[in-house]
């Protein structure tokens, strides 16, 4: 194919012509590649340092390419791009990230919606339901992230592409705390998406810790609709400290990540007490959950 051709020719092309070059026809190259989303996966495989050991078959992308930043066009957003981090990194080269997400967005959402991004980093999929939602006549984005540089990218990406999203500088947990936002040894000190309160590598920074319910009375929340909740492990803890919201105001569909094995149980469990059960649609490691009521009504419409 087309793309593997050109996979192996940026790394001969840097050494003739420079990082630039390479960078520049690796992107062709995951452009093509990308258009499928086996494709898109296959590219995040050639980017994580990870699990390079893992697909020796695969061309890597090398990280000397990484620009720490780079302006670019993507998912009809205007974005500037650190490529020392995987999900933008994927973004860049592949030209999407998490498409399944992404579409479950485009569909899901009607006008009026109130969507909360619970671990928003960059603000990709925020944007994506701001800018959806304004197309649809309004709605209300709600986005969570404690980590300064990733809410300065968030913040910026809305004011450049004039899409309104109401961003909260904090993390959401069980109770109200400072804790310590960790990188992973394994990644890039810079690979936002892999920072948790549980990482092993370096304190990227101290962080406050909200409940969810706290906030919601606080600012007199009164509907809520989608929910996307990625926040590295700390998934069962945020909703702990989102039960009296999530009963309260009832959304019909929570998008969690659920790909760890040794929480998949806790996690089912804690959403099990919230009244959710799982649809048994999983878009790009992230589950997706509706209200135990909604899916009965649903089942005995058919």
């Amino acid at each position: 194919m087309t793309w593997q051709l050109l996979w192996r020719s940026a790394h001969v092309i840097e050494r003739a012509l420079g990082l630039r070059a390479a960078r520049r026809t690796a992107r062709m190259a995951g452009a093509l590649e990308g258009l499928t989303d086996a494709g898109v996966h296959r590219i995040a495989l050639r980017i994580s340092p990870r699990v390079a050991a893992d697909n020796p078959w695969l061309v890597k992308v090398s990280p000397e390419w990484a620009s720490q930043s780079i302006f670019v066009r993507r998912q009809g957003l205007r974005l500037e791009l650190d490529l020392r981090d995987n999900l933008q990194a994927v973004l860049y080269y592949a030209g999407r990230y998490e498409p399944a997400v992404r579409r479950f967005l485009l569909t899901e959402l009607r006008q009026g919606d109130v969507v909360l991004d619970v671990g928003a980093n960059i603000g990709l999929h925020a944007l994506t339901a701001a800018k959806r939602l304004q197309e649809l006549g309004g709605g209300r984005v709600i986005a969570f992230e404690p980590a300064t540089d990733c809410l300065a990218k968030l913040q910026a990406a809305a004011a450049r592409n004039n899409l309104q999203i109401d961003v909260v500088p904090t993390a959401l947990g069980e109770r109200q705390h400072h804790a310590a936002l960790r990188a992973d040894s394994r990644y890039d000190e810079a690979d936002a998406g892999v920072r948790s309160l549980y990482g092993d590598g370096a304190v990227v920074q101290e962080v406050p810790v909200i409940r969810l319910d706290d906030w919601a009375g606080e600012h007199a929340l009164q509907r809520l609709d989608v929910v996307k909740l990625d926040i590295e492990g700390s998934e069962v803890s945020a909703l702990s400290g989102a039960a009296h919201t999530l009963t309260r105001l009832q959304p019909r569909a929570l998008l969690v990540e659920d790909k760890r094995a040794e929480t998949s149980a806790r996690l089912h469990a804690a959403l099990d007490e919230l009244g959710y059960q799982p649809t048994g649609e999983v878009m790009d490691h992230n589950a997706l959950f509706r209200p135990e009521q909604l899916l009965r009504a649903s089942t005995g419409r058919r």
